[in-house]
């Protein structure tokens, strides 16, 4: 037992000291993402200055002219020819802290381009020697330049400040304005400042060589291998320096990493250089990472060197052009891929890894290589559920508790005799410990003593398990089942959509992880989280909650981090798209979540640093400087394409007529991430809002009319952070002849027209077809006054002939006699009535209204009594309709009839105007006017129960296609007024023109 203890008390010795040899630190840029573009990916070969401008572009000069790049393209960009003047040969770029441009070329002077495109050609040569060297823009924003002499460029003209032998024999020059506004000069012959009290150059050094400014603001020269100190200046360098314009000797970066070129290797990194305290050091003597490879490099050589806005560095060779970007994953040491360990806290917060392989066990460091735990074989660590280290060796299993170690000797072999155990997994839940071999399977330690799987309620093909409490165990099988089991208790679940599952956690909710998604059990149903891109949880094989509540999830898409407030959003409905940001390839992880282990593949003892195993190795992430890219993208917009043509976007672009469809591209530059630049655009006049665009730089439109919009386009970077300004682009589509307005309003006036001709030719039909049945009707009445005349009244006036021919032979006082004049009386009469009858029918014959009305009133005064009435008669008489005359004259009739016999009226008007347009009689009189239901119903029976005139009236109006209207009020007499169209009233033929 004694002998037996003795490497448990080893290994919980290493555990509380972490002693051990330490790996080396791995060697070259590991730690960077390395990207590089050639001819074939559109870069210009030969570039040997860079410079990159406020709004983001990175410019490239070459002696084929100038391009610039956006992150993903290479454009070359044409400045404007001028007479007499090349600009084709580019010797420096430099660019200014206002957004210019500034852009020296061989032999032919200096150009600004300013941000809106603009090119201004400066006058005069800086230099009598042709080229110029160098550029520096002052503290007043003045600009000097070094080529053979240093010249000043004020008052629209050049100016020499510095001249002689040393500058005229220079092959290098450079100059630089550090953090205290000091203007430097540098050549192989020594280095000056400015005096600006004197105007002149002082010399500082005799040491020549190329300077190097580092963030502190320190000043630095390089000269044969050797860097010496110059000055501390006592102010940062300007946040402007680093980009504005690349250098041939190297670079600081802004974490105070050096960048060498030729040293001798094409590209060196040395770092915390800026932090050495030596004034002078060799470039040999500072350790420097060199690149394992210079093939990987896009070219042999490198000629420029900048680090851009966002921290990454570019090196410019005679080949293309490349990019190392500080990847936010950084490589653990442990050697391998991460499938071979498992992770596991100690009682001092520390994090070890145990490698499967070969039995080592590691302890894990921020910013230090892993150390070996000396001790005895580890395969698999793990943690129980109250935080003891687990440790699996090859005979025990020793739990450990702070200082207290406990062995649990693993079980011996058929013959009785301790044998060696190739332990895959370790899981304690409080009651049981589980564990499981190749040579056993799966075993669990209760009471003192192992017991087989059989004695356990276990379901089969279980594929991953998590604890849940004393003696709770989640399960989740190969057969597509999720079982809870408790103190040998199974309860069955679906795992659905889940597929087949990668990992269980456990906590305040369970979540299930698998080859369909992530779930969490709600109701005893899993329920899929949403996410915007798909995939994004699948198969993840651990998961960290920091202290602020935050999740951290390592699985196939990446690592995927989570706010808490998204999570318990999810946590709430499921069903909502989770919100979360993923880390991936770009940001440096290799390959994938590491879950053919069945390991936890992530882990963190301080919520800050994270470890996560992937196919690629096992890695770290310190969230404390995870690097956020606070440099917001601005969006340009490019041009717009449409039927095979293109237009840069320049002013407003005028598409031609017929254009209903174009693409409009447009970008971002940044050179970080520009894979993860997402864009939002809105096209003023069609979209009613922002739309999102995600990663594409180009938009297509159809079927649009002609008119005027404004297209709009917005960036945000990799870290959400937005752009402020946004691009913005009018667009004028010309119309084609259909479209234009006149021809909408000819159109327009067509229809009308049409309109007009249709309801001409409707009322001539419908006149037409009154009158027709209006003359039938005529034609019917003359006929039956033809009858009534000729037989009827004739028949009657016989008999009256024949009755008083037998009442004169009577005697006079005869009774007889008496009776037959009573008779003939009563037929004389019937006689009158029936040619009053035959009068009406035959009225409409005169086709004059005056003469109806006229007696009509008389015959109502000797019907009804006197009335005083006036008729009054304006505009052209016309002879009218017979037809239309007869109804006119029944309404008129009815008209006066009312009056005279219900309204109780002392005076009555009747007026009849003729005019163009229509045929109006009005009949107002006095009285006391109609009753409301009258008034009101005078179209149905219920309101005219004894007023059946109205409703002939109103028919008699309806027919000759009149308006009859009727106004009356208590005391207020009644008048009605009738409107006949002149073109039903006059005919078609014969009415006026209108």
């Amino acid at each position: 037992m004694r002998r037996r203890h003795r490497p448990v008390r080893a290994l919980a010795a290493a555990l509380l000291l972490a002693a051990g040899s330490a790996m080396a630190a791995p060697e070259g840029f590991t730690d960077y993402h390395h990207t590089q573009w050639t001819a074939t990916d559109g870069a210009p070969p030969a570039i040997h200055t860079m410079a990159q401008t406020r709004d983001g572009w990175l410019w490239l000069g070459t002696a084929d002219g100038l391009y610039r790049f956006d992150g993903q393209r290479f454009e070359r960009y044409a400045l404007p020819a001028q007479p007499g003047r090349s600009h084709e040969r580019i010797q420096v770029l430099r660019a200014a802290p206002n957004g210019d441009l500034l852009i020296a070329f061989a032999a032919e002077g200096i150009s600004v381009l300013h941000p809106d495109g603009r090119v201004e050609d400066l006058p005069g040569q800086p230099s009598p020697y042709e080229n110029v060297g160098a550029l520096a823009v002052d503290t007043d924003g003045s600009l000097w330049a070094a080529g053979g002499h240093i010249a000043h460029f004020a008052g629209g003209r050049w100016h020499a400040v510095a001249a002689g032998p040393e500058w005229e024999t220079a092959h290098q020059e450079d100059l630089l304005v550090d953090g205290a506004g000091n203007l430097w000069a540098f050549n192989e012959h020594g280095a000056w400042r400015l005096d600006r009290a004197a105007g002149r150059f002082a010399r500082v050094t005799d040491q020549g060589g190329q300077p190097l400014l580092a963030p502190d603001g320190s000043l630095w020269s390089r000269a044969n291998g050797t860097l010496h100190r110059l000055a501390a200046t006592g102010s940062l360098r300007p946040g402007t320096y680093a980009p504005s314009q690349s250098g041939g000797a190297g670079q600081f970066g802004a974490d105070g990493t050096l960048w060498l070129l030729d040293c001798p290797q094409p590209v060196c990194r040395v770092p915390n250089a800026a932090q050495r305290k030596e004034a002078r050091w060799t470039i040999a003597s500072a350790a420097a990472e060199r690149v394992v490879d210079p093939a990987l490099l896009s070219g042999r050589g490198a000629a420029a060197i900048l680090e851009d806005r966002e921290g990454d560095i570019w090196v410019a060779t005679e080949s293309g052009l490349d990019r190392f970007r500080r990847n936010r994953f950084l490589h653990s040491g442990l050697p391998g891929s991460g499938t071979r360990y498992s992770f596991g806290v100690d009682g001092a917060g520390r994090v070890l890894a145990a490698d499967f392989e070969t039995g080592a066990l590691w302890h894990l460091a921020p910013d230090a290589a892993p150390a070996a735990v000396r001790g005895p074989w580890v395969g698999v660590i793990n943690n129980g559920p109250d935080g003891a280290l687990l440790v699996g060796g090859k005979r025990s299993i020793q739990r450990v508790r702070g200082t207290t170690v406990e062995d649990i000797p693993l079980p011996p072999g058929p013959d009785g005799k301790p044998r060696d155990y190739r332990l895959v997994g370790l899981l304690d839940d409080g009651k049981v410990l589980w564990t499981a071999s190749l040579e056993t399977g799966l075993i669990g330690w209760r009471d003192g003593r192992w017991l087989p799987r059989a004695a356990f309620n276990l379901p089969s093909k279980i594929f991953q398990s998590a604890t849940d409490g004393a003696g709770s165990l989640w399960l989740a099988t190969g057969d597509g089942k999720l079982v809870h089991y408790l103190d040998d208790k199974l309860t069955d679940y679906d795992l659905g959509a889940v597929g087949q599952a990668s990992a269980l956690f456990t906590g305040e909710h369970l979540i299930v992880s698998g080859s369909g998604g992530t779930a969490v059990l709600r109701d005893r149903t899993l329920r899929l989280l949403r996410t915007q891109d798909p995939g994004v949880l699948r198969n993840l094989s651990g998961i960290v909650v920091t202290p602020d509540g935050d999740r951290w999830m390592n699985g196939v898409a990446g690592l995927v981090h989570v706010r808490a407030a998204d999570w318990r959003q999810a946590m709430r409905d499921p069903d909502l798209p989770l919100r979360h940001e993923l880390f991936d390839a770009l940001d440096g992880y290799p390959g994938r979540a590491a879950m053919e282990n069945r390991w936890r593949g992530i882990v963190s003892a301080d919520g800050r640093h994270l470890w996560l195993s992937a196919t690629g190795g096992v890695m770290r992430l310190d969230l404390a400087q995870l690097r956020r890219n606070r440099v917001a993208p601005q969006a340009v917009i490019l041009g717009v394409t449409a039927d095979g043509r293109g237009w840069p976007a320049q002013g407003t672009i005028r598409l031609p007529a017929g254009t209903d469809h174009f693409r409009i591209q447009y970008t971002a530059p940044a050179l970080r991430l520009p894979e993860r630049v997402r864009f939002e655009y809105r096209l003023d006049g069609v979209d009613k809002g922002w739309l999102d665009a995600g990663v594409r730089r180009a938009t297509s439109y159809t079927n649009i009319g002609p008119g005027d919009y404004v297209f709009h386009a917005r960036a945000v970077n990799e870290d959400g952070l937005p752009g402020e300004a946004v691009a913005t682009l009018p667009l004028h589509v010309a119309p084609t002849l259909v479209q234009t307005l006149w021809f909408r309003i000819a159109c327009a006036g067509a229809l009308v027209l049409l309109g007009v001709l249709l309801y001409r030719y409707r009322i001539r039909y419908v006149t037409r077809r009154l009158t027709e049945r209006l003359q039938v009707r005529t034609a019917e009445r003359e006929r039956i006054a033809r009858t009534l005349h000729d037989t009827f009244l004739q028949t009657v006036q016989g008999l009256v002939l024949r009755v008083d021919a037998v009442a004169a032979t009577l005697p006079p006082d005869a009774g007889a006699r008496r009776q037959l004049e009573h008779v003939l009386d009563d037929a004389s009469h019937a006689i009158g009535e029936g040619r009053d009858q035959l009068q009406e029918l035959r009225a409409g014959d005169a086709h004059v209204l005056e003469d109806v009305l006229a007696d009509a009133i008389a015959r109502l005064t000797l019907t009804y009594g006197a009335l005083a009435v006036d008729v009054h008669v304006e505009g052209e008489r016309r002879p009218l309709l017979a037809p239309v005359a007869d109804e006119i004259a029944e309404i008129a009739r009815e008209a006066l009839r009312n009056a005279f016999a219900h309204a109780h009226a002392a005076r009555v008007r009747v007026t009849l105007i003729h005019a163009r347009r229509a045929l109006t009689l009005c009949v107002s009189d006095d009285g006391r006017g109609l009753p409301e239901p009258v008034r009101h119903g005078g179209a149905g029976l219920a309101g005219c129960r004894g007023h059946w005139g109205l409703i002939g009236m109103r028919e008699r109006a309806e027919r000759i296609g009149a308006r009859l209207e009727i106004a009356s009020g208590p005391r207020q007499g009644t008048t009605v007024t009738l409107t006949v169209p002149g073109a039903h009233a006059y005919g078609a033929d014969r009415a006026p023109p209108v």
